[in-house]
């Protein structure tokens, strides 16, 4: 769904240790502007939890992303 996971997960830990909310609400913009899906876009497919080499529970935090900065 070309969803720059990394970066929705930035956007999400910026706000998580500084409490600010708009200059990563920007950020995650200029990515749909890039051309990069929102993070409301997961299928839930699971294809990105197989590969995580950190084994984040990734379609959990981009529904918790989405609910944030697609709001």
């Amino acid at each position: 769904m070309h969803i720059a996971i990394p970066d929705v997960f930035r956007a999400m830990n910026t706000i998580s240790l500084y409490g600010e909310v708009f200059r990563p609400k920007c950020f995650y913009s200029g990515l749909l502007d890039l051309g990069h899906g929102r993070a409301s876009d997961c299928i839930s497919c699971g294809q990105c939890e197989s590969v995580c080499p950190q084994h984040l529970p990734i379609i959990e935090l981009l529904k918790k992303g989405s609910a944030t900065l697609d709001a």
